[in-house]
Order: structure tokens, then sequence, then C-alpha cells
């Protein structure tokens, strides 16, 4: 290859590194004085003329960035005097202001003397790759800022498992540092073990999993994390591999959080949703469930079980001239009591007010008799004292074989009911098992008694109406009063519905009784209307809030192909807007057949009706029903509330049902606000409504005929 064509294989290769060369003539050795000479396209990338190939080296460090002068001179003239030329990077900022990055490399031409005459060299734009760098480097802070920043605990390993990094939220939950941690197998820095605390043979760690298998793996929620210094933390994992962009695994991204508050949360709505809050004996519900088991046993296996019902004979006695918390003190004695008289198998549970359950499990009749007998006679002996006052006790206990032949657990339930009640009727205070004739005598007789004092009432027109106001406590939203009933008897003495709702329910007599409310609640409020002036009337009507008036309905209701119509028909014959009424039903009520409340509900909200789930909170089905309802209001179980002021675990309880109240949208009510002090924690809680005598007792609303 000649001269010409070395010279041209220099130029093409400098154009397509996007390069150019240069040169300086030295004076003694000094760069100060020397004269740089371009190549073009030299001149460009000093943003001159492309003829201004020549610059007196001072013209050139003019036009170096003022911060890089001093740097770009020291340099270059202490690589003349080592004599091994020079590397540097700097900027220059050209006549338009704007700032490039360049890159020189020089080295050192000599005499045949062995002095410093001058230095060749090349230079580049690196404009680009800076802004490459930087805004790499952006990135990477960014993402740092954000990891260190998250409520997450991140931590990344290589496809080895080595731990590579930790973010803030990590090193506080795992107790190591990311310096600590560096090439520290996952295993040990995010060290894992099952919630009863033993390392899982059979438990391989989320990252490890990952990496092998090369995917993601979900969310588990049933590990601790072990902290360096020992703790214990409930969290929640997943990982996830790292790809390159040439589907290299370079390793694998782990997330985990602090989930110690929820899964606490969930321990005790696991609880309370098998348990009686007052006695901490098992519920009605749990109850059932092994009532439900020791019939299977029964039936599949030929075991025999017996089931007594306990009704306390004086319990109302004392609830009345001693107050609640005197009944509440006494349910709580009389169940470590009882429990003191039992096998470890046995089964103790509160049913409901003053009534338990025993469970005997493979306990024939005779010996079931001998137990049952006992536990009349712990009672009877056992003496209550409430404030200098003493009370002596009994209890009607009934009794049923749980054998082969034993057809359901309803008539299970109802025949142990009914031998109660006979043990009541015949005397109180002993023991009763059922036979076959027990369920006729007791329908002869609850139909008799029911049925006729139910339709007398009807006849006389004895159903009384009053109302409970339910008070909002914060900005938004308006007063509305629930509507109770009420029976008044032959004496003037009023029944509450406890007594007779489970007669009227099971006698098919409560759609009467709900359309009976229904009518009169419509035609107060017409008569509530007309008692206003004209003027003051249209007012009203223009200025008509939603749910002014809840009304209870019973399941029998929601299940009526033709309330709805009624419903209608009432509106439209007392002119009542139908966002006066908000509809009130358990959630027992809805789910017993949830395709036919959702309809029913659905078409009453359409004409604005609103409605609210009662005595919410007291099973975990609520929050998974909840979705499936449209309801406007929840209605906190009383349970919960009455004695917010003292008990942390019904704080949290209805802390948690409001939030989930509030994150669905609906408003939620506490029930049985009865004192200040209860009332003063509902508000902290920011519940939006109150009902109770803290914030006003019931009054009368409508007697008249329908």
């Amino acid at each position: 290859m000649d001269t010409q064509q070395q010279k041209l294989a220099l130029a093409l290769a400098l154009e397509a590194a996007h390069m150019t060369l240069w040169d300086a003539q030295l004076q003694d050795g000094n760069v100060t004085g020397s004269t740089v000479h371009w190549r073009a396209p030299g001149p460009a990338l000093l943003g001159l003329a492309a003829e201004d190939l020549s610059q007196p080296y001072a013209e050139f460090l003019d036009l170096v960035h003022p911060a890089d002068r001093d740097t770009v001179q020291r340099r270059m003239q202490a690589g003349v005097d080592r004599g091994d030329g020079y590397e540097l990077e700097f900027r220059v900022i050209w006549p338009d202001t704007t700032v490039h990055w360049l890159t020189a490399k020089a080295r050192v031409m000599f005499s045949a003397g062995g002095q410093p005459t001058g230095t060749l060299g090349m230079i580049w734009d690196i404009s680009r790759r800076k802004a490459e760098a930087r805004h790499l480097a952006r990135q990477r802070e960014l993402a740092e800022i954000t990891l260190r920043s998250i409520g997450e605990g991140v931590i990344t390993t290589d496809a080895d498992g080595r731990t590579l990094y930790l973010n803030r939220v990590a090193e506080q939950l795992t107790g190591w540092t990311t310096e600590l941690a560096q090439g520290v197998g996952i295993a040990t820095t995010l060290r894992l073990v099952d919630e009863q605390g033993e390392q899982g043979a059979e438990q391989e760690h989320v990252a490890l999993k990952c990496l092998r298998l090369r995917q993601t793996i979900a969310v588990t929620d049933h590990s601790l994390l072990v902290t360096r210094e020992g703790r214990h933390i409930a969290v929640e994992e997943s990982a996830a591999p790292i790809w390159s962009d040439e589907n290299e695994l370079l390793g694998a991204v782990i997330v985990f959080r602090d989930v110690s508050h929820e899964r606490r949360l969930s321990r005790q709505l696991s609880w309370q949703a098998t348990h009686d809050m007052l006695t901490g004996l098992i519920n009605r519900s749990e109850f059932e469930n092994q009532l439900a088991g020791a019939l299977h046993s029964a039936k599949q296996e030929g075991h025999v079980h017996a089931l007594l019902y306990l009704d306390l004979d004086q319990f109302k006695v004392v609830n009345d001239t001693c107050g609640h918390g005197a009944g509440d003190l006494l349910l709580q004695l009389l169940a470590k009591l009882l429990q003191t008289q039992m096998r470890d198998s046995d089964i103790l549970a509160r049913l409901g007010g003053d009534e338990l359950g025993v469970l005997l499990p493979h306990c024939p009749p005779a010996q079931a008799l001998h137990v049952a007998e006992d536990l009349r006679q712990s009672v009877k002996g056992f003496r209550f004292v409430w404030e200098n006052r003493s009370f002596e006790l009994g209890v009607s206990i009934g009794l049923v074989e749980v054998n082969h032949d034993s057809k359901s657990l309803s008539e299970l339930l109802v025949a142990a009911d009914q031998a109660c009640y006979l043990a009541k009727e015949r005397g109180r205070n002993r023991v009763h098992q059922y036979q076959e004739s027990d369920s006729r005598l007791i329908q002869r007789h609850g139909e008799m008694l029911w049925v006729s004092r139910l339709t007398e009432a009807f006849r006389q027109q004895r159903f009384r109406l009053y109302a409970q106001p339910i008070v909002c406590l914060t900005a938004v939203g308006q007063p509305h009063d629930e509507v109770l009933l009420r029976l008044r008897d032959a004496k003037g003495h009023l029944i509450l519905p406890g007594a007779f709702i489970p007669a009227a329910e099971r006698y098919d007599m409560m759609l009467d009784i709900d359309r009976w409310v229904i009518c009169s609640v419509c035609r107060h409020i017409q008569s509530m209307r007309d008692s206003l002036a004209p003027d003051q009337a249209y007012l009203d009507s223009r200025q008509r809030h939603p749910a002014r008036y809840a009304v209870n309905l019973s399941g029998t209701s929601l299940n009526d192909d033709v309330l709805h119509d009624y419903i209608v028909e009432q509106f439209s014959r007392y002119d009542v807007a139908p966002d006066e009424i908000c509809f009130e039903i358990t959630e027992t009520a809805a789910i017993a057949n949830l395709p036919k409340a959702q309809e029913f509900m659905g078409k009453l909200k359409a004409l604005g009706c609103s409605f609210s789930l009662d005595d919410f909170g007291s099973g975990l089905s609520s929050f998974a029903y909840l979705k499936a309802l449209p309801v406007d209001f929840l209605k906190i179980d009383g349970i919960f509330v009455r004695d917010l002021a003292t008990n942390a675990i019904n704080r949290a309880m209805v802390k948690a049902i409001n939030e989930v109240g509030h994150v669905m949208g609906i408003r939620t009510v506490a029930e049985y606000v009865e004192d200040e002090a209860i009332l003063d924690q509902v508000r902290a809680i920011g519940v939006d409504y109150a009902q109770g005598y803290a914030v006003g007792p019931l009054r009368p609303l409508t007697a008249g005929r329908a």
C-alpha cells in the first residue's frame, strides 16, 4: 500500500470513528505557547468554521469550559513532561453557548536530541455517550430512590441466589445492611420459616424456587421472617426472575412486607367468628358445626352422643333488677362453673341470651342424664351476689339423644329446645329427656298460644311503632330514624319483638307484620307532611333527604314475589318518595337466598330506596358477602360496640369494619351507643352514624290502623 492509500485508509477510519487528528508545536517543551493545528473536520468539534484550522493554544483554552481549563492545561503539560502523552475528557463551549464533551488522546514528538517538540493526537465528540451515561445514572438514582421509598422490602440476588441489594425497608425488617449482605445466600439474609416457627424441610425458599423454575412465584401468606437479631415477623413474600436483554437469567427480585397486624387481626376475626365475646365459649354457629360432625359420626359409624339445651330460670330477674352488667357477669361466672363439671371432650356453647348448649360425645342417654343432673345441681347450688343482693338460680335442661335414627341438625336443635321448654313448663329447674310425643305437644301449644295472640293483635290493633334516631357524626349525611315494632298486650304491657318474632317467622306471619309496618310508616310520612303549612310542605318535598326512616324486613319478605309491588303501591297511595325509606335486612336473611335478595334490592334501589345491612360483623362471612349486596349502610353489631371503651379487640373489630365499609363507599352505623364514653370512641374511629341512648331514646311513632 503506497503513502496515498495509507492516508486514504486513515481518513476513512477516522471518519468511521467520528475522530479527527490534530497536532501542536511546542516552544521549549511548554504547551502554553504552542499552536494547535486541526485536520478537517476538527474545527467543527469546537463549533468553529471549517477554515479555522490553526489556533494559538490560548484561544483553544478559551473555548474549554471554565471548570475544566486548569485540569486540561495541567494534564497536557504533565503528559509532555513525562514524555508519554495524555488522554483526557473535557467540555468545550461553542460560540452558540452549547456545551459539548470531547476526548483527546495525544503522543509526544521528540527532536533528535530527545527534546519534546510537539504533540500529535486524535480528538472526538463524546457528548452523546455522556448524555446517555447521565440518563442511565439518573434512572439508576431514581430506581434506588424508589426502592428506598416504597413501603415493602425489596432484595435482589444473582443467578446463584447470592444477595446483591436490599432497600431501606428490607434492611430494617431483616436487620441486614446491603454491605453486610453482599454475596451472602438469600436463605440467610431473608430467613423464612413457617407460622409454627419451624424451618420447613420441604419448604423451598421463594427466591431459590424462582431461580430453579425460572418463573414468578406468587405471594405466600404463611411465612415468618427471622431477623438477624432472632425476632419473628409475619410476612408475605413473592419473587420474580430478572432477565437480561439477551434472555439470560441474571437473578431474582424478592418483594416482602410486614403483615403482622393483618395476620393478628385475622386470627382475632377467626376466633370471634366461632366464639361468644362475653363468655369465651364457642358460639351457636360453631356449636352447630360440632353438632353436625357428631350427627355424621352417629349415622356413619353408629356412635351415640347427647345434646343438652340449658335455659337459666332466674336470669331475667337478675338482668331486670341489677342491670345488664350484672347479667353479663353472671353468665361469665356460670360458664366457668359449668366448664369445670365436664370432660375435656365435652363442648359447652352459648347459644344466645341466657341459653347454653352442651354436646356430650360418645355418651349414652343414661350417662347423659347423670351429667345433666350434675350440671343442674351445680347451678342450683351457686349463689350470685351483686351489691349485697343474693340470687338463687335454677336451670331447665332439655336432653336429646344423637344416634343413627336422628334426622337432621335442625330437628335435633328443635327437639332440644322443645325438651327444655317442657322442663320449664313442668316446674323449671329440672331435666327433661326428649320423647317423640313432645314435638306434637309443643307444636299444638305454640299454635294455640302465638297464632291466636298475633291474630288478636292484628284484629285489636295492638301493634305499635317506635322510632330511635340514627345521628350523623360527620359533616356529610343526614340523620334518620329506625322504626321499631312493639306489641301491647291486653294488660297494656309492651312486648319486645324478640318474644313474638320467632313465633311469627315459624308460623308464616312475618309477611303480614312487615306489610303492616311498611304501610304504617308510609301513612305516618303522609300525616307528618299534611300537618305542615302548605308552603312548608312544598319546601319539605323539595328538600327530602334519603333514608329518613329505616324499616326492618324479614327473610320471608325478601323472598316474597309480590312485596315489591306492594311497596310501590304504598309509596303511590301515600305520596312517599322512595328515598325517604331505608330497608334494614340482616346478613343471614340476605344470603339465605342471595339471588332473590339481590333482585329485590336492585329493584327498590332503582326506585331510590336505600338499604342497610344489620348486625354486621358477627361472622367472617360478612366480608365475603358484602361485595354481593348493594347496601348503603353497615350497622355494626352491637356486641362489638357496647363495651368499645374498655375492650381493645372490639375497637380493632369496629375500626376494621368501618375501614372496609368506607373503602367500598358504604356509610357505617354503630348500634348500642349507650353512653358518652362509647360515643367518644365511635367518633374517634370515624364511624358515620351512631344509634343508642347516648344520642337519642325511643319515642312513639304511630299507632293507627294500616
